[in-house]
């Protein structure tokens, strides 16, 4: 079973030996069980996620509302464009919506189920009076290159599809998906990139290849170069923040083993509270070995070919 608030609570007060909650308030509890928890996820990587490039469809946008429409006329979602591969969908999902209908001519649309898989899909429109309507869909957010744009926040990219993530304090690799290809963009300090990569500012737009971090932790951003002359599907491989546990029903995006090391930074700072140095430094020893002995333990060495070399030959 996930960790829960309570049981971050009752394994801290263990070790403060203060179950009576007798010499620090509950609440102070809670604030360091949480400081805790965005200690863990900075210094073990352990909360990771890959940013949405493909999503569902969320609504329509009326184009053109055509006329002469019957009150239901068939509006029909394309298949998934870009099944992800992932759970619960690696093929997609497919949509379907229904028309709104007012004086003839269409003024919305409703999702009855928005689908999975979704890059750039269409609507088309089939009724036995009605002509000239366009219906465009509307996605859930996707991290995605716009046009023109060449500054790219942290705090920009869609993280709703992961229950318990709050932010991206940093990323590992930035990639773009072109013409059937996933390929990661090179990496410079943006002093350089400032120097000798964007003498051209607005002059030319492709598909980018450089990119330079501007800022750093939550408001930190990227630069794309060249800027982006249409709409690239961009994946970030991202570490993030938890989001804070307010009630027994907030989701810890902590995995084990790391939960099992939260108390012990909790209790760290409970005594720092209450100005026992030695007992906050000996749970800080504590943590640092669990933090250091649950990370060894889950990244294991792997035999790249047990088969040894391919191929052979004289």
């Amino acid at each position: 079973m996930p960790m829960t608030l309570n049981d971050y609570l009752a394994d801290t007060q263990t070790f403060l030996a203060d179950s009576n909650q007798e010499m620090l308030d509950p609440q102070d509890i809670i604030k360091y069980v949480n400081r805790a928890r965005r200690e863990i996820a900075i210094r073990t990587q352990c909360v990771r996620v890959l940013t949405p490039i493909t999503g569902a469809v969320i609504g329509g946008s009326v184009v053109s509302g055509g006329s002469g429409y019957t009150s239901s006329p068939t509006i029909t979602l394309t298949a998934p464009d870009f099944p992800s591969g992932q759970g619960p969908y690696p093929n997609g999902s497919q949509g379907s919506v229904t028309a709104v209908v007012s004086g003839g001519s269409i003024t919305g649309v409703n999702v009855s189920y928005g689908g999975a898989g979704y890059w750039q899909p269409s609507f088309s429109i089939t009724d036995s009076t009605g002509t000239g309507a366009t219906v465009t869909p509307t996605l859930s957010t996707l991290n995605q290159l716009s046009q023109g744009k060449e500054v790219y926040n942290f705090s920009d990219a869609d993280l709703s599809p992961f229950p318990g993530v709050q932010s991206i304090y940093a990323i590992q690799s930035v990639s773009i998906l072109y013409s059937g290809f996933r390929y990661s963009l090179i990496c410079y300090s943006f002093s350089t990139y400032q120097a000798l990569i964007r003498i051209w500012a607005q002059q030319w737009q492709y598909v980018p290849c450089v990119v330079a971090q501007y800022g750093q932790g939550t408001n930190g951003s990227f630069y794309m170069y060249p800027i982006p002359s249409q709409a690239y599907q961009m994946e970030w491989d991202c570490y993030c923040l938890p989001q804070d546990l307010i009630t027994d029903l907030s989701v810890e995006a902590l995995p084990d083993p790391w939960t099992d090391a939260v108390a012990y930074w909790a209790a760290h700072l409970c005594y720092l509270s209450l100005q026992n140095f030695n007992a906050a430094k000996f749970y800080e020893d504590m943590f640092n070995r669990r933090c250091l002995g649950y990370s060894n333990a889950a990244r294991v060495s792997r035999v790249t070919n047990p088969y040894g070399r391919y191929g052979g030959g004289s």
